[in-house]
């Protein structure tokens, strides 16, 4: 995804309530996710098992730092937390990332680390959804989202959702459901830099839709994956397409490992200005689009209770 830089007053602004939000996301989630990956709570094998009653959770946080030619920070919270009672599960997920970097071949040193135009990746979001059981296979479902990215010109994203979802297989060591839902999307882009779509701020009715897969290949080895693809009602051709999968390995209860692969792809990026929108547009030769693929792969231990 290329890079762009925010006005500075924007840059302030956002480098005050980043790590604010990290503190904030963190501690709301405890005490309460793109559902609980991002956790060391498999919110999936939870509601697939009708035996699994209580309160669960996980917990994840990391700190990466690094000094010298490159210097660099990465911070990482993401918390879950769910219940279930007979036919009704509910569960609640936060996570944010803040990132920055400098290096000494641009002349940069450790004091301007902190610096706004040294961030390169600043999000967050929190996620919460409810489900009910009326059959075995068939489950009523509501959610709502609140999500911020702003590497993707997305200042704020509220999501409420509701429809079925169904469970054709679970069998207790492998299991397949499909979820079928209209979704209401509240968007509000950087108005400063977007150029397209216009205006910043829009409302659109989407179809989301996922398959879900579980497969628990021994008590300390699992594997999960989970595909949205959410296409706009009014044109099909703005498409939304995130597949999560997940290799878990449990070390010593309750600590696991987890290997994750992310991929997200948008049919229609936004088109920004690198430099602030004026009165009479973008310059010239400042017109940019995001890329519509991304990619993540990572590693982490995680916490489950």
């Amino acid at each position: 995804m290329e890079q762009h830089r925010s006005s500075p007053r924007r840059l302030a602004r956002r480098l005050v309530t980043a790590p604010l939000m990290l503190g904030t996301l963190g501690v709301a989630a405890l005490l309460w996710p793109r559902p609980a990956s991002a956790t060391g709570l498999n919110v999936e094998r939870i509601r697939l098992d009708p035996e699994d009653d209580g309160v669960h959770g996980g917990f994840q946080i990391g700190v990466d730092f690094q000094a010298g030619n490159t210097n660099r920070l990465d911070l990482r919270t993401s918390a879950a937390l769910a219940f279930r009672r007979e036919r009704h599960v509910a569960f609640l997920i936060g996570s944010s990332t803040y990132s920055t970097r400098t290096r000494a071949i641009n002349g940069e040193d450790l004091s301007t680390l902190l610096r706004p135009e040294s961030r390169f990746v600043n999000k967050a979001n929190v996620h919460a959804r409810y489900n009910f059981e009326f059959l075995d296979w068939l489950v009523g479902e509501t959610f709502a989202q609140l999500e911020s990215n702003e590497f993707l010109l997305v200042e704020s994203r509220v999501l409420f959702g509701l429809g079925p979802r169904f469970v054709p297989i679970n069998n207790g060591e492998f299991s397949l459901a499909l979820g079928t839902d209209y979704m209401l999307e509240r968007e509000a882009l950087d108005a400063a830099q977007v150029v397209s779509p216009l205006p910043a701020q829009t409302i659109a009715h989407r179809w989301s839709s996922y398959l879900s897969l579980v497969y628990a290949a021994t008590e300390r080895l699992s594997m999960s994956s989970t595909t949205y693809v959410q296409p706009r009602f009014d044109r099909f051709s703005d498409l939304r397409l995130l597949s999560e999968g997940f290799l878990d390995v449990v070390l010593v209860e309750p600590i696991s490992i987890r290997l994750s692969l992310r991929i997200r792809w948008d049919s229609q990026p936004s088109i920004y200005c690198s430099s602030d929108v004026g009165i009479g547009g973008c310059p010239t030769g400042d017109t940019l689009r995001l890329r519509e693929f991304d990619i993540a792969v990572e590693n982490s231990i995680n916490v489950s209770f």
